[in-house]
């Protein structure tokens, strides 16, 4: 009684809340100049949307040196209101394809075409959306000369996971975040970073990233630019919040949405509405792909539009070849799915086969992200302290109605990235006996991804995943992306994947290094000195010679310095916000696989299947390979030998017969 007695006055609580604050909105925008202070000192009984439970809903089970259970909201998330509200059917048993109504009480969370939130109050000079400066008021380092300096290229391989841990974060981000650019400013007129014959104009307007190559860099070019449009934000959806927030172009859940789609009309597209499969084309072998777009020439760098140049439900899956082979295995297990479906239960209709073969394909890909891919990246210790472990048996009952699920700016503008250098720069082609057969450099297959249909390289291509090593995660970068990046053939150089990210996080308003130091549990520093508990003394000197004070350090730049914590593959501050992005997506997400007591519960039955699902496995299920090791991220070694795709344990989808 107590519980229903506290939901009501809260729910009361939020309604007025949300009342008065839209009332004032309409009578000045800028009162919400500081969202937090509105909170805390005029309305002390309007409660944010994240600070609604009687028991403190964003806390995770602290891990000795390094809690990541303390972080909450600074801010309330006025975003939310700045969208129309769906009207939500509470037995919906799937989800909606753009993520509206995963939350019944807050229905907007999660769902694409919203924007980011943040756990920290966001650092812009003028408080709204231009880029944060140095504590002098001087501009902070030019990301291209921070790059040039800390950010090079060192090939340094790792002892542990293969290229396809790589790939496979990709998939995740794809999955969770898409930005859009800016193209018209603020005056109406278009947008421009670089001039026609690719130098930097004189002075970059304000809505483009302030990247530019400094002329003692040697190699200096005048006709190189790489700036581009910042981020659509809130202000561009016509939401005048202050401070602004980025635009996500997906929904936030893990839920395969880089394969179906985030809107309905995109989902539509890529259905076949026969036997509830996806559409495909027929390449060598007979073996399924990805449709082709209708215009291939305005997708990929081709010159012929019956170019194989595919279409998704993400834009970026004709990015580069690996991004392509990964979604072309999701597709193929969707529509394999199907037809299992379908001869267990021929009475299903397209939307029933369509829809439970979607379901079980999501519930499988986030048991391989929890179960593999996590313990991974923030380490197995740390991801069994933290909950991020599926359960081994039996229903997860924690499920938090009042845990916002949208991806968050820190992680998305900056901890994630951290993956980037762990890019190959070229890709092995490899057969069946684990031999290199070629290998193809990666900037000449940027947006050109019909290499994957020649003859069997798409199997080639997938073994190279799980055979080639990948780079550490560290502060060095293949110039292949640092140099090279999105190179159009007739170029030799390209873009600077390093510097767009110190740039995206100035652009998002991310708050300095030290200020998520502090956040994570660590003590501000003080003075440069102060960052050698998590950084060597090298790279400390060097931040100290970019950098005017410790307080400008960019959290990109500090987090990829770390060490890497016992098991991870992260460094403290980092490992911090993405256990705690992770742990919003799991117990944040309504339908997430192991809930029970859901309108979209699988029964116990089912979800002991699902629990065996491996990336191996589906691997297997959808190529060619024979044989492949059942830790599919670990490199192949005695300990973690080949074995025959045959012998790996299958689901029996005669638990789903009706």
């Amino acid at each position: 009684m107590k519980k229903v007695t506290i939901f009501l006055v809260l729910i009361v609580n939020i309604i007025s809340c949300e009342l008065i604050q839209n009332n004032e909105n309409e009578s000045n925008p800028d009162s919400y100049s500081n969202p937090g202070i509105l909170y805390e000192e005029t309305h002390n009984n309007c409660l944010s949307d994240e600070q609604v439970s009687d028991k403190n809903p964003s806390k995770i089970p602290s891990l000795m040196d390094n809690p990541i259970g303390f972080l909450e909201p600074r801010e309330i998330d006025l975003a939310d209101r700045c969208f129309p509200k769906p009207i939500c059917d509470p037995l919906a048993v799937y989800r909606t394809i753009n993520g509206s109504c995963n939350n019944l009480i807050f229905p907007i969370w999660g769902r694409s075409n919203s924007a980011n939130i943040r756990i920290i109050e966001a650092d812009y000079s003028d408080g709204k959306s231009q880029e944060r400066r140095a504590l002098s008021g001087n501009k902070l380092p030019n990301p291209r000369k921070i790059r040039t300096t800390l950010l090079t290229d060192v090939n340094r391989p790792t002892l542990k996971y293969n290229l396809l841990f790589m790939q496979f974060g990709q998939l995740v981000a794809h999955d969770t975040e898409l930005i859009f650019s800016k193209t018209v400013g603020s005056d109406g007129n278009p947008i421009v970073c670089c001039n026609s014959d690719d130098s930097t104009p004189e002075i970059l307007p304000p809505d483009c990233l302030q990247i530019t190559i400094p002329k003692d860099e040697p190699g200096y070019s005048k006709n190189r630019c790489l700036s581009s449009q910042r981020a659509t934000d809130t202000a561009d959806l016509g939401c005048h919040i202050k401070p602004v927030r980025q635009q996500i172009g997906v929904t936030s859940f893990i839920d395969a949405s880089l394969l179906y789609g985030s809107d309905d009309i995109t989902a539509r597209s890529l259905r076949t509405f026969s036997h509830g499969k996806l559409r495909r084309q027929i390449g060598p072998k007979g073996k399924s792909y990805l449709p082709n777009v209708k215009q291939a020439t305005k997708e990929c760098t081709v010159n012929n539009d019956a170019t194989v140049c595919y279409a998704a439900g993400d834009v970026r899956v004709n990015q580069h070849p690996n991004i392509a082979v990964a979604t072309i295995s999701l597709l193929r297990a969707h529509n394999l799915l199907c037809d299992d479906f379908r001869k267990i239960n021929p009475e299903w209709d397209d939307e029933r086969l369509y829809q439970e073969a979607r379901r079980l394909l999501i519930a499988m890909y986030q048991h391989v992200v929890y179960y593999e891919f996590v313990p991974g990246l923030v380490g197995k210790d740390y991801a069994k302290a933290n909950k991020l472990q599926p359960l081994e048996k039996g229903y997860n009952m924690d499920y938090d109605k009042f845990l916002n699920p949208t991806t968050m700016s820190s992680f998305t503008g900056a901890a994630y990235r951290s993956l980037h250098s762990e890019i190959q720069g070229y890709m092995d082609l490899v057969n069946e006996s684990r031999q290199v057969k070629s290998k193809i450099r990666l900037s000449d297959f940027f947006q050109r991804t019909d290499i994957v249909q020649r003859g069997d390289n798409f199997d080639s291509l997938t073994r190279g995943l799980l055979t080639q090593i990948s780079q550490e995660q560290d502060q060095y970068y293949t110039s292949e992306v640092s140099e090279y990046l999105f190179r159009i053939p007739n170029k030799t150089v390209g873009s600077d994947l390093p510097s767009f990210d110190i740039a995206r996080g100035r652009d998002f308003g991310l708050p300095s290094y030290n200020k998520f130091r502090k956040l994570c549990g660590l003590s501000e520093a003080k003075t440069f000195e102060d960052f050698t508990d998590q950084i060597s003394k090298k790279n400390v000197d060097t931040l100290a010679s970019l950098y005017e004070d410790p307080n400008d350090v960019d959290f990109y730049v500090g987090g990829i310095l770390e060490k890497l914590k016992p098991g991870s593959s992260l460094g403290h501050t980092f490992q911090c916000i993405s256990g705690e992005m992770f742990f919003r997506w799991k117990f944040g997400d309504r339908f997430f696989y192991e809930f029970g007591n859901q309108t979209g519960s699988f029964r116990p039955d089912q979800l002991s299947e699902i629990r065996k699902s491996t990336l191996s496995l589906l691997v297997c299920m959808t190529s060619d390979i024979q044989s492949i090791q059942r830790n599919a991220f670990d490199v192949i070694s005695k300990h973690n030998p080949l074995v025959p795709c045959s012998s790996l344990p299958r689901l029996n989808l005669d638990y789903w017969k009706e």
